[in-house]
């Protein structure tokens, strides 16, 4: 479901609660996920620059292009919404950067500490910040509105929930399609199917979308693709027409995002028969994994579950193949903090969403690996993808 406004109100707070801690002022926000998560509006493309003016006390306010003014007043949870430009009948000064110095003037914050995200906002958008505020003093905030958003909230959970759910019934058609011996192409093929069918007869009333950019929007994040063997090791590359030989490993990566809540579900499956060294490698990964799973709970850091994880790999002979991370933050981003990686001193709290990834590759003859979307709880942690976690054989 998307958020009420009791819980996009309790967002705010979070957010503004980082920003007092700061001495920050206000903070212009930009980026797509941040601005849906701040007014549970998305115009899907952002061809004209979109944003919410969030002070430190008080209630934000939503800039737009005039052409999505009707789409936000009966979707967006923020109510002071303030357009630019011109679109039929609706007509507001010229540029954006003029709205937003006249919400900061009303504010008295004209000449304030504004955080902005340094990470994201473009050069360009930054120094007409500059001109159109010349009194104002620009600092990095991105972190802290991150910081507000690891503990998930319960809208967030349960499109979660049902994120994961469709991740895994494209799982299950991809190792039907295995078992068949098809292509990396048509068991990408296989799993998006089958998860627009479940999407649309399951949760038709959920928004299987994500965030788009000046250049277009994407209206559905069902996705999925396979590489098999030597191409695993690409780790991102589109399916092509490469059929699994018997003894091969081949590897399915499903994304899915539902009200903008993103899942994985990853599974390397074995095609017939394993040689010794990849038997070896498969019994190994998954023993590395149970070890590692152990330190998934509240009170502990990334870097402890990291640290699990390498210990495992030298255990059992792996560990000049230890990745740079074994995990990663899930949320309205596919791949957002935090990292279960090295250095990483944020300590996992109930309500964090992250996958659990421990991987192998092996240039001999490529790779394998599952990967999991879990939720931390209050003694541990729960698996929200359930697809099997074992020596898959096809």
């Amino acid at each position: 479901m998307l958020p009420d406004a009791s819980a996009v109100r309790a967002r705010w707070a979070r957010v503004q609660d980082q920003l007092r801690a700061d001495d920050v002022d206000a903070m212009i926000v930009v980026k797509p996920q941040n601005t849906f998560y701040l007014s549970g509006y998305t115009p899907m493309i952002y061809s004209h620059p979109v944003l919410v003016v969030l002070p430190a006390v008080g209630d934000p306010v939503f800039v737009l292009h005039a052409l999505r003014a009707h789409s936000s007043r009966q979707t967006s949870l923020i109510t002071d919404i303030r357009p630019y430009g011109r679109w039929a009948r609706e007509i507001g000064p010229d540029h954006w950067w003029q709205v937003l110095a006249d919400v900061l003037a009303e504010r008295g914050l004209s000449g304030g500490r504004i955080g902005v995200e340094g990470e994201f906002l473009p050069l360009n958008h930054h120094r007409t910040m500059e001109r159109a505020l010349p009194a104002a003093t620009f600092t990095d905030s991105g972190p802290a509105l991150m910081r507000a958003r690891y503990v998930k909230d319960a809208a967030e959970l349960e499109s979660f929930r049902i994120a994961c759910e469709i991740a895994d019934a494209g799982m299950d058609a991809a190792l039907t399609a295995k078992r068949e011996r098809r292509s990396e192409v048509e068991v990408s093929a296989a799993a998006m199917r089958t998860m627009q069918e479940v999407w649309s007869t399951r949760h038709p009333d959920r928004l299987a979308m994500d965030f788009g950019n000046l250049e277009g929007g994407v209206f559905n994040a069902l996705w999925a693709y396979s590489l098999v063997g030597d191409r695993v090791p690409m780790n991102s590359a589109p399916p092509t027409t490469r059929r699994p030989a018997e003894g091969e490993i081949q590897w399915t990566v499903i994304w899915t995002a539902v009200d903008g809540m993103h899942a994985e579900n990853e599974r390397s499956a074995a095609i017939g028969r394993l040689d010794a060294e990849r038997q070896r490698a498969f019994e190994a990964l998954l023993a590395i994994r149970d070890e590692a799973q152990d330190v998934l709970r509240p009170g502990r850091s990334c870097a402890d579950v990291y640290e699990a994880a390498r210990a495992a790999y030298r255990r059992h002979g792996y560990g000049d193949y230890l990745p740079g991370r074994v995990g990663h933050g899930l949320g309205l981003g596919p791949h957002e903090q935090p990292s279960l990686g090295p250095g990483e001193n944020l300590v996992l709290a109930p309500g964090m969403t992250l996958t659990f990834e421990p991987n192998l590759r092996i240039p001999s003859f490529g790779g394998l690996q599952h990967s999991d979307s879990l939720v931390i709880t209050d003694d541990g942690f729960e698996y929200l993808t359930r697809t099997r976690r074992d020596l898959i054989q096809v």
